[in-house]
Order: C-alpha cells, then sequence, then structure tokens
C-alpha cells in the first residue's frame, strides 16, 4: 500500500526539519560506512564524539588497517556489540589489499566485506553512490506498519516492502530519501506514543486513522536473563589482574575475574589461606547487554605483604590472564562497566599507593 505515501511531503519534511549529524556533512563512503555500523543499536547522540574520535584518528582506511586492533577496540569502548568494531578493523585491512582502499560501488562487491550485511551496502550505496537502494531498519518498518495498520509482520513483508519503496525512491534524491524515512521514524513516527499531530503523512495513515497507532507495532515482551556476580580486582605491586576474552561475546575485550571462573579457584583459594589481604567491597553495579543483566559486585583484593603478580592463573579456551600495570589499565579495551568498576578502583588505590611510597 505505498500509494497511500505521500513522497513530497515526506521529502519537504526532511528538507525543512533535518537534524545535522558530523556523519552527513560529507557523505562520502568512509564516513558513510564508519557511521552506519555505529549507529547499529545505538542512538544518534550517543554516536556523535564516537565518530568525530574515530575520524579524526582514523581519517582514511590506510589508517585504520595499519592499526592494532586493542588500540581500535578502545576506540569503541561504551559503544557495545564489539563485533562491529572488530569486523570494522578486518574490513579495512581487506579494503586495502583487495580495493585499493576504496569501498566498492557495487552490491555484491560490499557484501563480501566483513561486516556489511545487506542493510548497510543499501545505505552506502543510497547516500555515498547515489543509487537507487532503499533501506528497512526498525523506523522504517515502523512507518510503513502504520500506514498500513498492519500489527503483525514478517520477512516476506520485509522483501515486499523494500521492492516497493525502490519503485517509488526519488533517482536524483535516494540517499535524501532514506535519510528522511530514518529521520520521521526517530522524530514523528517514534516508538510507543507518535507525534500525529505534527505528521504530515497522518491523512494517509491507516493506523492514524482507525485510532490504533500507539498498538503498533506490537510490543515483544523481552525475556531478560538475570545473573549475580563477584568480580574480583586482585591487587599487588602495583598491577592488578584482568582476564581477555578469546572468543564469543565481548571476544578481545578485557575483563576482570568472577569468583566462580575455574582458572581462579586456586588464586581465591590462596588468597583465602594468605593473611595482609585488605578486602573491601565496591559499589554494585548493573551490566545490561543483548536480553542478560549481570548484578556485579566488586571486591578489591590488595596484597600488602605478598607480591602476588608471579602467580597467574592458567588461560583456558575462553580466557586469557595477565597482570597489567594500573597506571596502564586504560590502555586495555574493556566493556564500559568493567571500565567503571575499574576507574573506581584506581581512585580507591591512591591512598594506599600514597601511603606506601
Amino acid at each position: 500500500m505505498i500509494e497511500i505515501f505521500n513522497l513530497d511531503k515526506l521529502l519537504y519534511w526532511f528538507d525543512s526539519n533535518k537534524k545535522k549529524y558530523p556523519w552527513g556533512e560529507e557523505k562520502s563512503p568512509y564516513p558513510v560506512w564508519i557511521s552506519e555500523i555505529m549507529l547499529q543499536q545505538t542512538v544518534a547522540a550517543s554516536v556523535i564524539p564516537y565518530f568525530q574520535r574515530w575520524m579524526t584518528d582514523y581519517p582514511d582506511l590506510q589508517t585504520l588497517a595499519s592499526s592494532e586492533l586493542n588500540e581500535v577496540l578502545s576506540h569503541w569502548e561504551g559503544l557495545g556489540y564489539y563485533s562491529r568494531c572488530r569486523n570494522i578493523h578486518k574490513a579495512a585491512t581487506y579494503l586495502v589489499e583487495k580495493h585499493n582502499a576504496k569501498l566498492p560501488e557495487t552490491y555484491g562487491e560490499l557484501k563480501n566485506v566483513p561486516g556489511i550485511g545487506d542493510y548497510t551496502a543499501r545505505a552506502i550505496l543510497s547516500i555515498a553512490f547515489k543509487k537507487p537502494y532503499a533501506v528497512l531498519d526498525a523506523n522504517v518498518r515502523r512507518i510503513i506498519q502504520r500506514l498500513r495498520a498492519q500489527s503483525d509482520w514478517t520477512a516476506d513483508d520485509d522483501r515486499q516492502t523494500v521492492k516497493k519503496l525502490e519503485s517509488i525512491i526519488p533517482a536524483d534524491r535516494p540517499g535524501d530519501f532514506n535519510e528522511a524515512m530514518m529521520q520521521f521514524g526517530q522524530m514523528i513516527c517514534t516508538t510507543g506514543t507518535p507525534r500525529c499531530v505534527t505528521c504530515p503523512l497522518r491523512k494517509g495513515c491507516l493506523a492514524h486513522k482507525k485510532g490504533v497507532s500507539r498498538e503498533i507495532p506490537l510490543r515483544k515482551k523481552r525475556k531478560v536473563k538475570h545473573m549475580e556476580k563477584t568480580v574480583l580486582l586482585i591487587c599487588s605491586s602495583g598491577k592488578i589482574l584482568l582476564r581477555k576474552k578469546k572468543k564469543g561475546l565481548f571476544q578481545d575485550m578485557w575483563m576482570l575475574p568472577d569468583e566462580d571462573a575455574e582458572s581462579c579457584k586456586a588464586m581465591e583459594k590462596l588468597l583465602n589461606d594468605l593473611s595482609g589481604m585488605k578486602r573491601t567491597l565496591l559499589k554494585k553495579r548493573n551490566h545490561f547487554y543483548t536480553d542478560n543483566k549481570d548484578s556485579l559486585t566488586p571486591c578489591l583484593i590488595i596484597s600488602e605483604t605478598i607480591d602476588l603478580s608471579c602467580i597467574t592463573p592458567s588461560d583456558d579456551e575462553i580466557f586469557e590472564y595477565r597482570w597489567i600495570d594500573i597506571s596502564q589499565v586504560d590502555n586495555y579495551p574493556s566493556p564500559s562497566v568493567y571500565r567503571k568498576i575499574l576507574d573506581e578502583a584506581k581512585i580507591t588505590l591512591k591512598p594506599s599507593q600514597k601511603g606506601s611510597k
């Protein structure tokens, strides 16, 4: 039912109300690609400082490809979904080697680039290369569902909608059309309670006519898995024990061991047996990711008489363990909640460090 869609009104609204973002200033392929990856599952306002810092430190593909992954991940710290960053780094090397440090201009070649899927390829082609490819994200899907008053939605609806959008996408403004749809979903046809009073498309919107805009799309109840953990900040001789995830969620990120970790049981037994261990519980923090909630209780353990840094838990299939100089902890990329815990630990450690001198 794309025939109820008023293209002229949408573009007029966009020209009058569009938000200006730093990635919209120069719509060349590289910044468009980086911004599109950063914006996945992240609100635009949160992305701005990350994007600006990234483009300053990695202004082109050659610079990015020649940088260490550890350093690149540090630039991503706090954005979450770190596999996106690893794929960007991997893609940069691929593009330098296979495409003369340029993003290709065809859909098939873009899909071969690590980390670039259907949505991202379409966004790059339309915004950077001005090709008539429509994109379909949650914002666009929500707009179409309300225009049709269609509460249920299937994968086939996705495919049919993309075809219909590409039948009306303006050949001279494909990127503007896609950006208009996305911003319209962010600003007018929002989740929950849409701003129908100011919507220029409301006359053709069946959901508005039927008074069901708030009920579309149907809200899915998420089952959140909740887990309680005690994480250990074991400090000795100016060093702290960290572990790097080798695979899976949070791969290549440095985290704190927890008391249930098999590799740390020997260390925990040793700590319990030794005297001179100073233990302090820090602020409990919640870590939300995907459909999980981890409630982390940090236990700061300071060895004041014995150097423990020569005793390291054995690496296993999932984790690599290492003692890190406390002054160098910021150079090791960590999920945001672990960074907050480490920052608090550094503040707590300062008085004892001063007293030991």
